[in-house]
């Protein structure tokens, strides 16, 4: 399929991706989306009345696709969902937006699925690199205090209700600590954290939460996914923070997790240090926010080992800090040697 603009023919075939038959990777929505991606990408530029100069598919995550629309002044992206609602996406970008906090700016979506049998939405692209590809450590950590300030500034922000709205903007979760438990059990399956940790540690790691503290809280703006790859940046003398970029499944809760997940031992330390003295520059977290860090830090090194392990990755870093966190040999504010105590 073709589509004529003002200055050459665009051909939106190439986007098109047939899988195989009897290839079960992908789910026959994925297939259908796939097949027909030049299709529907064409009918969003139409209906947008964009004058494209180069279209690409930019990338593949397990839940969207991204289609990058070049025109004579700017880029934006495509962003399709197969199978998953895209309304959680929406909510963040706009509360992001309306703080003047760095991620992308939202063009258009359409969570209706009646143009096309998926939803969508449009962004405009920001360039860069992500900060997985910084390899100093001077520049990853001073970016990483950048990008603590911000999940700083987030957390500070009340959302409607818990994890993320549905297609229609309602928030359905009643409360924060089920929604909890449901990720320990889907990312720390009993039988595989035996296998990690042993039965009496398993046990003894699985009570954290029982901790009241961790339903001691208000929902607030989260990113859910915060790691390196979600953080865009240019880099000149010095790295510079231009956005936080594809949220994850939680988008409201208990801000700590996210700072909790940030803070992996599979990431570099310069990393997780700038990370923690970006969010005590302004001001420290307090005993309460501490302690439930403590806990959501046990719990996130938790699966952290077990979701390598399932990939045939040494789970130890991860299962060694799980450990010294709930024996308290680890402050919660503190990676490997080095304790954070003064923001950067």
């Amino acid at each position: 399929m073709k589509y004529q603009t003002a200055n050459q023919t665009i051909p939106y075939h190439y986007l098109n991706v047939v899988i195989p038959p009897g290839n079960r990777s992908y789910s026959p929505a994925w297939q259908r989306v796939l097949a027909q991606l030049g299709s529907y990408t064409a009918q969003v530029v139409q209906k947008l009345r964009l004058r494209p100069t180069t279209v690409v598919l930019l990338a593949q995550t397990s839940t969207h696709l991204l289609v990058r629309i070049s025109t004579a002044n700017q880029h934006v992206v495509l962003v399709l969902a197969p199978e998953l609602h895209l309304a959680g996406e929406v909510a963040f970008s706009r509360a992001m937006a309306a703080h003047n906090l760095p991620a992308p700016r939202l063009v258009e979506y359409d969570l209706s699925r009646t143009l096309i049998p998926c939803d969508y939405l449009i962004e405009y692209y920001v360039g860069g690199h992500s900060a997985e590809q910084l390899v100093q450590p001077y520049l990853l950590r001073g970016l990483a205090r950048q990008t603590g300030r911000v999940l700083q500034r987030m957390h500070r922000i009340g959302m409607p209700g818990w994890a993320r709205p549905n297609q229609v903007g309602r928030w359905l979760e009643p409360d924060w600590l089920p929604i909890l438990t449901n990720l320990h059990h889907r990312l720390a399956p009993m039988p595989i954290a035996r296998l990690v940790f042993g039965d009496n540690d398993s046990d003894m790691l699985a009570s954290v939460l029982e901790q009241p503290i961790l339903a001691d809280v208000q929902p607030r703006l989260m990113h859910g996914n915060i790691s390196p790859r979600a953080v865009r940046c240019t880099v000149n003398e010095a790295a510079r923070l231009e956005a936080i970029t594809d949220p994850g499944p939680l988008i409201g809760g208990d801000g700590m997790l996210d700072l909790a997940r940030g803070l992996d031992p599979v990431y570099p330390d310069a990393w997780r240090a700038g990370l923690l003295e970006g969010y005590s520059s302004a001001v420290m977290p307090g005993p309460n926010e501490m302690e439930r860090l403590r806990y959501l830090r046990i719990l996130t090194c938790t699966w952290s080992a077990c979701q390598r392990y399932i990939r045939a990755e040494s789970p130890q870093a991860a299962r060694d800090e799980a450990l010294a966190l709930f024996h308290g040999n680890i402050h919660p504010f503190q990676v490997e040697s080095e304790s954070i105590t003064s923001g950067g």
